[in-house]
């Protein structure tokens, strides 16, 4: 049912699935006794046969089926936008334009450029039809709601904006949640001492915002002329690269306290964590470059 409809057509379209058995009773029911009233547009189900006032009494309370989304940690608002442009909630470029649109978080992030890392990753309900600046809303008052809830104070020393930035990359790398915190921490050292944070994550969205992501990072890649390129660029990217869930972001406000400037991948979902580069050339000797040999010796 639409917005605009008169409550005649409802009504008849009702009768025409078989809904009500006839529409002019239940009209002047409406009209006589429910004129305070009125249909309300969306989607209904209905499973069960109803007595023509149940039927009527379930559109005026407006209870409608609810689109069910999930949105999972770690995703971009790219993705975002193709998740809920394919369940009909918005196109890709209405989320694009409205996503761009930094002024939901200026006054507690005034440094960001839109509102990547602050649409949060959750499971949301919503009526079919409605526009994704409603969605968007929803989404950042649930980081705020978050922010201000779970993570009371900041102890990293770096701004909100800075903190959940860090957080985008932290849940882009680390998959186990222990290792979040010492993640965090890793990054932060580097910083600390005016490292390169070089992570691979950064590149990919700076691909993404030039339209050069294929699904492949490439060595060639790392030497793309953008802010975000933490290979080429000291500190920070200028903003999240992703939308953090709240165990990242515990863990980029509050990181472990380590010695560690390295990490590479075990390739079971965990990492090896070094505190100098000699360390870590031999963690990448084992747990890459010879780990791959010995797959490519098992597929012969």
């Amino acid at each position: 049912m639409r917005r605009g409809q008169s409550t005649s057509l409802i009504l008849q379209q009702l009768r025409k699935a078989g809904v009500l058995r006839d529409e002019w009773i239940p009209l002047v029911y409406m009209k006589l006794l429910r004129g305070r009233d009125s249909l309300k547009a969306g989607v209904y189900e209905f499973d069960k046969a109803m007595a023509p006032i149940d039927v009527i009494d379930k559109i005026v309370r407006g209870d409608v089926v609810l689109k069910t989304i999930t949105v999972r940690e770690g995703l971009d608002r790219f993705a975002i936008a193709k998740l809920f442009a394919a369940e009909g909630l918005g196109t890709e470029e209405q989320w694009r334009r409205t996503t761009d649109d930094p002024d939901l978080i200026q006054d507690i992030a005034p440094e960001a450029r839109s509102l990547e890392g602050y649409l949060f990753p959750d499971t949301y309900k919503f009526d079919p039809g409605t526009p994704a600046t409603t969605i968007v809303k929803a989404m950042v008052a649930n980081f705020r709601q978050h922010w201000g809830g779970e993570i009371a104070y900041i102890t990293n020393g770096l701004d909100v904006h800075q903190t959940v930035t860090l957080a985008s990359i932290v849940e882009t790398e680390a998959q186990q949640p222990q290792e979040r915190p010492i993640v965090a921490s890793v990054y932060l050292n580097r910083i600390r001492k005016r490292m390169l944070l070089g992570a691979d994550p950064t590149v990919i969205y700076a691909l993404k915002l030039a339209g050069r992501w294929d699904g492949n990072i490439r060595k060639a890649d790392l030497q793309i002329d953008s802010p975000y390129n933490t290979y080429r660029k000291p500190g920070l990217p200028p903003g999240p690269i992703a939308n953090a869930g709240l165990a990242s972001l515990r863990a980029a406000a509050a990181p472990a306290t380590t010695p560690f400037l390295y990490f590479v991948a075990r390739n079971d979902g965990s990492h090896v964590f070094a505190t100098n580069a000699a360390e870590h050339n031999a963690n990448v000797e084992k747990f890459q470059r010879q780990y791959f040999r010995d797959q490519r010796a098992k597929a012969k």
